[in-house]
């Protein structure tokens, strides 16, 4: 019984391994890898075979319990990296996980991410399940799987040529990476075995460095002498980042019908429009959007600001438009209060008030939360009690992913071809986020306070991915041109001053951590109480974007260059564009840029970390 056993065991060993490296081979053609995914597949499953063979030679029984276990956590864990990959671009770390509970929160959007790939590795688990449940070792019960490993088992092999044969096709397996034309080392990191031992190892480790920032860097000189100084000095201050909107649906027209009639009339008159203008967002995504626009400052890479850094000392724009005699600064969002950890961030923020989904009578639900017309109606009763100025910022949440807005809301008459897709859907959400800030900037209005604000919006992220030829067809047929990457990456930042005079495109490149120094201008409000990553885009002569999440690190957009630095580190996947007209450059030349850009972040991240954004 024990050959038996033995020979049986190494079939089933056989099985598991072929099983696992169709699964690796389906999940590394997924992710950029630049051609190197058979070899991926060959070292997960070359990995997985030497593990299971070195356990056996002290136990076949630990080794079986383990290995199963391996296997079954390496394909929950395949599928959590494609479809976070999927939206995402980047796999996931080990530092998101106090933030999972917030996946409910998003469920409808991770169904919609949801492809049948994805659900192939996870078919099997059932049937090993029951394999395992129903298991006697003494009688080897003829199931299907048993079956398939008995078909793979030739002869009953002794022990010793079953690992001697095993630990041979390991070597094969490292030394066909040795060889493989172009394959280096480092690369070895986006191994599903390494990425993800590594990825714990780094987030459990002390985080600290001696990385020293010199803080001059990073302070504003004032800004008066600049034209725009001040010309909206001790007005209230009303921020909207609307969720998901893309910089291309601002002008653009969609079969004769404007996507955002009421934006492109406020462009017209007493407006700043920056065209140019890139999100710039960490772990967090939204809430990170408007932690960089309140701070300046970069958010970490894989964690959400709000989570990791929730009681630093912070003197963002709530702090200094408080510090000018503002009565106070008060955050809007339809959405629930503990999501992304507002509730406990917001007043180390600065802000005295949050209302939130909670707050609101819930009379127009979406999808997601309260609808925005119904957010901005209830908080007008709020702001009318503000003394003047105020700061009021807001979050919306209606058009968020997958766009699917009731049918009551929808005004676009979409063509057939278009109907239920995520284009069509986007388009309506967009339509609907439009008509609510000119519904909310007519109650302003309306209740005398609209000439006496600065009305400033912005897009927080990028909705459809130029990586989807459906997407990248349609909207370039809408724009009349391309869906670049920089389409991807471009929001709109508007900024509205009611009776300016001034009506102007800016196209300097610029992202959210240029909002708060820019606003500051508006205002005639010098900083001296905090560093600033970004710069006052009315008067940059150019523009430095510095990108950390769906590229890595050291990815930029200047105004003339898009540099993209891929999170495998894969030399064939480095990219330089021209913003021009997207010719392509040779990456080498901009990696001083790309290490300027770099050590940006890497200075945030440490100042975070040590809790040093104030200065001297």
């Amino acid at each position: 019984m024990k050959k038996s056993l033995t020979a049986h065991a190494a079939g089933t060993c056989v099985l598991v391994t072929l099983l696992l490296f169709i699964k690796s081979y389906l999940f590394y053609s997924h992710v950029n890898l630049a051609g190197f995914h058979p070899l991926f597949a060959v070292l997960t499953a070359g990995i997985f075979l030497f593990l299971w063979s070195a356990l056996s030679l002290l136990s076949q029984k630990t080794a079986k319990t383990v290995m199963f276990t391996v296997y079954v956590i390496l394909s929950v864990f395949m599928t959590i990296d494609a479809v976070y990959y999927s939206y995402v671009s980047k796999m996931p770390s080990a530092a998101m996980i106090p933030m999972l509970w917030q996946a409910t929160g998003i469920s409808d959007t991770i169904l919609n991410l949801l492809k049948p790939y994805h659900m192939a590795m996870l078919i099997d688990l059932p049937l090993w399940c029951m394999r395992a449940a129903n298991r006697d070792e003494e009688k080897i019960r003829e199931n299907l799987l048993d079956r398939i490993a008995r078909r793979l088992q030739a002869v009953e092999l002794r022990r010793g040529v079953i690992y001697t044969v095993s630990f041979a096709l390991c070597g094969c397996t490292l030394l066909t990476a040795c060889l493989w034309p172009g394959f280096e080392p480092e690369y070895m990191a986006n191994e599903l075995f390494c990425y993800h031992i590594r990825d714990f190892y780094t987030v459990a480790k002390d985080s600290t460095t001696d990385r020293i920032v010199d803080k001059s860097l990073y302070t504003a000189g004032s800004q008066a002498d600049s034209k725009y100084y001040g010309i909206a000095e001790n007005r209230n201050v009303i921020v909207i980042q609307v969720e998901a909107m893309q910089n291309f649906v601002i002008g653009a027209v969609y079969e004769g019908q404007e996507i955002t009639p009421n934006l492109n009339r406020l462009l017209t008159k007493d407006t700043f429009y920056f065209d140019n203008y890139y999100y710039q967002i960490g772990g967090g995504n939204t809430a990170d959007a408007e932690f960089a626009v309140n701070n300046s400052l970069f958010a970490p890479e894989s964690e959400a600001a709000y989570v990791k850094y929730t009681e630093n000392t912070w003197h963002g724009l709530p702090y200094l438009l408080k510090d000018r005699g503002y009565s106070g600064a008060h955050a809007f969002h339809n959405y629930i209060s503990s999501f992304w950890n507002r509730e406990t961030a917001y007043p180390y923020q600065g802000f005295d008030s949050f209302t939130s989904l909670e707050d609101f009578e819930q009379d127009d639900m979406f999808p997601m939360g309260l609808s925005d017309k119904s957010m901005f109606r209830q908080s007008m009763e709020q702001l009318k009690t503000f003394g003047e100025p105020f700061y009021a910022f807001y979050v919306t949440v209606s058009s968020h992913h997958p766009y699917a807005i009731p049918l009551k809301d929808r005004e676009i008459v979409l063509k057939p071809e278009d109907e239920g897709t995520l284009f069509g859907l986007y388009i309506q959400s967009m339509n609907y986020a439009d008509r609510a800030i000119g519904e909310f900037i007519e109650q302003l209005d309306e209740a005398g306070l609209y000439e006496n604000s600065v009305i400033a919006l912005y897009g927080d992220h990028y909705a459809l991915a130029n990586t989807d030829p459906a997407n990248s067809t349609r909207v370039a047929e809408l724009t009349d041109g391309q869906y670049s990457i920089f389409d991807v990456f471009n929001v709109p930042f508007i900024v509205h001053v009611p009776g300016c005079g001034y009506a102007e495109t800016k196209s300097v490149a610029g992202g959210h951590i240029d909002v708060m120094p820019t606003l500051l201008c508006l205002l005639g409000i010098d900083n001296d109480k905090t560093v600033m990553f970004g710069q006052n885009l009315l008067e940059a002569e150019t523009g430095f974007v510095c990108e950390q999440t769906h590229v890595a690190i050291g990815s930029f957009i200047s105004d003339e260059v898009y540099f993209k630095k891929p999170y495998n580190n894969i030399k064939a996947n480095y990219d330089a564009y021209s913003r021009a007209d997207m010719s392509r450059f040779d990456p080498d030349l901009f990696r001083e840029q790309s290490d300027y850009a770099k050590n940006r972040i890497l200075d945030c991240a440490e100042l975070l970390a040590d809790n040093d954004i104030l200065l001297d």
